[in-house]
């Protein structure tokens, strides 16, 4: 008897450096390795076939139209969809969809309206299509339940909660980036734009030596205008660096050297790059908003409020405290290790079995 045929959406793999990217690819990896039961395939973009070798994995190639049209959702008996801003869903009324939801920071961040409209109108489409909906933190999962009403959610659609892996990171050996500070330094990682909330960590370099190094995919001018305004009036602008795309291997290096790791988001879905500093036993400090007290738990300090006086002594007795306790770095590791993608993929497997079920 053949397998039931199930297809991941990998079309995110066009952009390796995109957050989505570094979600769906090792999913997909350890769901080629775990599978036994189903014949699966992976929707991917034409330059990207093969990118899972050729055991236990099939190919379907992404075309343009298929946001229209997808003629070959019809042999897949379930079609995982892997972002809720995914233009990728079946023709096939037939197919099962799960619905992998990372974020409704839309809700949080107050974009321009077209930007709002836009998201809403895809979220709203691909929730209404899922059969089972996924969360990567139990945040969003309570985000889509106060916002059903908006979002089209059905109470009563399966929904769970399933923690993301995160890969773990090697270092290079005797690399270092273009850019290596030569004094300690706070590190900070996103896309450099307002929903990272950047511009309030200039002044916690006042009163010390340290730099600041912010780095992210891409950087907005305006906002890169405010944090450099910000570091100004600090009186700091010679120890803020703002770097954009830089390389995995200069990422590593970053965590690796910094003195403690900064995230005072306004909104995220989940927040990888606080377990990746994690992994390497650095002492990370974070807002209170959306699902950072999620992903940090007890093992990160958190900035009561976003004046530079609070942050200031958040950061300062969280430092002490870390320097003061060398098994922190031991605590912080284990709490990193915690976020398996190994039970990421069982977990999915466990959702495909629901609707199918096996």
């Amino acid at each position: 008897m053949s397998l039931p045929a199930i297809c991941l959406d990998c079309e995110p793999f066009r952009d390796r450096h995109s957050g989505f990217s570094h979600f769906v690819f090792p999913l997909a990896e350890e769901l080629v390795r775990q599978n036994h039961r189903y014949h699966l395939s992976c929707y991917v973009p034409p330059a990207e076939v093969g990118a899972l070798g050729t055991e236990g994995v099939e190919y379907l190639t992404q075309r343009s139209f298929h946001k229209y049209f997808n003629p070959p959702s019809y042999r897949f008996r379930l079609w995982h969809s892997t972002s809720q801003l995914s233009w990728y869903v079946p023709t096939s009324p037939f197919t099962k969809v799960v619905l992998t939801v990372h974020d409704l920071n839309f809700l949080h961040e107050n974009p321009d309206e077209r930007t709002y409209t836009r998201q809403l109108a895809m979220v709203r489409r691909n929730i209404r299509r899922a059969d089972y909906i996924v969360t990567i933190s139990d945040f969003v999962r309570q985000d889509i339940l106060r916002h059903a009403d908006l979002l089209g959610y059905q109470p009563g659609k399966p929904m769970r909660y399933v923690r993301r892996g995160v890969e773990a990171l090697v270092p290079v050996p005797n690399h270092q980036p273009a850019y290596a500070p030569r004094r300690p330094f706070l590190f900070s990682l996103g896309a450099v734009n307002a929903k990272k909330n950047f511009r309030v960590l200039p002044p916690l370099l006042v009163g010390n030596d340290y730099e600041l190094v912010l780095a992210g995919g891409f950087a907005e001018p305006d906002y890169v205008a405010r944090i450099r305004a910000a570091a100004a009036e600090a009186g700091v602008a010679d120890r803020v660096t703002i770097l954009t795309r830089i390389s995995e291997a200069d990422k590593t290096w970053y965590y690796q050297h910094c003195l403690a790791y900064l995230q005072p988001s306004l909104a995220e879905g989940f927040g990888l790059p606080v377990v990746e500093a994690m992994q390497f036993g650095k002492p990370v400090f974070l807002s209170q908003l959306t699902s950072l007290p999620e992903v940090g738990g007890a093992a990160a300090r958190y900035f009561p409020d976003f004046t530079p006086a609070a942050m200031a002594r958040t950061l300062a007795a969280g430092l002490a405290e870390y320097q003061a306790h060398p098994a922190r770095a031991t605590e912080l590791r284990a709490h990193a290790a915690t976020f398996s993608w190994a039970q990421s993929a069982a977990d999915y497997l466990a959702v495909y079995d629901t609707l199918l079920g096996s």
